[in-house]
């Protein structure tokens, strides 16, 4: 004795014949729900407790879907937060060391030195940027590979 009803199973042989046999490959079960492996499908069961559990694991999967992309984006804004300090420590280092070397350059009176000191920050780079440039040359390296490194290229 089948389970199948007649029609369920004479639609696998037509389908085979119109050429859909194909369409006979789904993921449902034949026959009536009851002999499906679920719990919400039982009429005679409470699926109360099924239901709550399969729903509870689908809020859990859909919050943790959701908070993801923002936890990591406080972590990209705290990693940024944190450059920021590191560029503020270092651009406060780097005026401190200029303003000593000015003053430096002040108290021993050598005119070249004093001139060096008194540069504006694009002339000073160039200046070094020119030095960089000669050692460059100096050794037997291309020039321009040391311009490319000094402008971080």
């Amino acid at each position: 004795m089948n389970y199948l009803s007649a029609a369920e199973e004479l639609l696998g042989a037509t389908s085979a014949q119109r050429g859909l046999g194909a369409m006979e490959h789904t993921a449902a079960l034949k026959g009536p729900n009851a002999f499906d492996s679920g719990g919400a499908s039982k009429v005679q069961v409470n699926t109360q407790p099924y239901n709550n559990s399969r729903l509870s694991e689908q809020n859990k999967t859909q919050n943790l879907g959701s908070a993801l992309p923002q936890a990591q984006s406080s972590q990209v804004q705290a990693l940024r937060k944190q450059q920021l300090i590191s560029d503020n420590a270092e651009y406060k280092a780097n005026s401190f060391a200029e303003q000593r070397k000015g003053e430096v350059m002040e108290v021993l009176g050598s005119p070249a030195t004093m001139a060096m000191a008194q540069m504006p920050d694009p002339q000073m780079k160039k200046f070094r940027e020119d030095i960089a440039v000669g050692k460059a040359m100096a050794v037997g390296v291309n020039p321009d590979l040391a311009q490319n490194q000094m402008m971080g290229a």
